[in-house]
C-alpha cells in the first residue's frame, strides 16, 4: 500500500510466502530465550557453525572469536549491578527469512568499580540501539547484530552503544576514534558550510 513516501508491505502475506520452518511468534520466543541465556553465553550450542557477530565497528567475529570474547570481555553489569536492557519492539522481518529485530535502551547505576574506575552512583542512559538476530532453518543463531545507535543525541553515553557506551560513561574510552562520541570531520564540515552558503546565495537570487 503506497501513500506518498509511505509504502507499507503486506507483512502477513510476505511472511507466509517465506515458508520458514518457524512462525513469527516462535522466532520471537526463540530470540528472547537466547537473550535470556546471555546472548548465547550460557548455551553456545545455540550458535550456528557459521555464526557471525557484527557490531557498529567490531566484527564480523566468527563463532570461536565470539565465544572467546564472551569469556574474556568486560561485563558492564560488573559495575552496573542493576543494569537492565529494556528491550522492546520485537518484530520479524518480512523480507529476510528468519530475522528478528528489536530495540534496547539499557540503563543502570554505577555502583561498583568498573575498568579501574570507582563508582559514582550515577545512572547511565545509553542511546537507543537496534539489535537483531538471524536464525537458520534449524533454529540456530547465524548472525547477531548488536549495539547500533539509532539516535546518537539521546541518553548520556556519548551517542554510543554496547560496551563503548559504558567505557565512555565512566571516563575510560579506548584510545581509538570508534570509541569516541561522533564528531564531524573537517571535510564534512567544509562541505556542509559550502552547502549552507550556496543555499543562502540561492535564496538571495530568488
Amino acid at each position: 500500500k503506497r501513500d506518498g513516501n509511505l509504502d507499507l508491505v503486506d507483512t502477513d502475506a510476505m511472511l507466509e510466502a517465506q515458508a520458514f520452518p518457524f512462525k513469527s511468534v516462535e522466532l520471537i520466543d526463540m530470540c528472547q530465550s537466547w537473550i535470556s541465556a546471555k546472548y548465547g553465553a550460557d548455551d553456545i550450542s545455540t550458535l550456528d557453525d557459521d555464526f557471525q557477530f557484527i557490531g557498529p565497528f567490531v566484527g564480523p567475529l566468527t563463532k570461536d572469536a565470539y565465544v572467546s570474547a564472551l569469556s574474556g570481555s568486560l561485563d558492564p553489569s560488573d559495575g552496573f549491578v542493576d543494569l537492565t536492557g529494556r528491550q522492546f519492539g520485537f518484530t520479524v522481518d518480512p523480507i529476510e527469512p528468519g530475522r528478528v529485530w528489536w530495540i534496547t535502551r539499557p540503563t543502570g547505576t554505577f555502583t561498583k568499580s568498573f575498568f579501574g574506575v570507582e563508582p559514582t552512583n550515577e545512572v547511565i542512559e545509553t542511546a537507543p540501539q537496534s539489535m537483531g538476530v538471524l536464525f537458520s532453518k534449524e533454529g540456530k543463531v547465524v548472525k547477531f547484530n548488536m549495539g547500533t545507535p539509532i539516535d546518537r543525541t539521546a541518553g548520556n553515553s556519548g551517542g554510543m552503544g554496547g560496551l563503548f557506551a559504558f567505557l565512555h560513561f565512566v571516563g575510560k574510552p579506548l584510545p581509538i576514534r570508534e570509541c569516541q562520541p561522533y564528531k564531524m570531520s573537517f571535510r564534512f564540515r567544509l562541505l556542509t558550510g559550502i552547502g549552507n552558503l550556496a543555499s543562502k546565495l540561492a535564496k538571495k537570487d530568488e
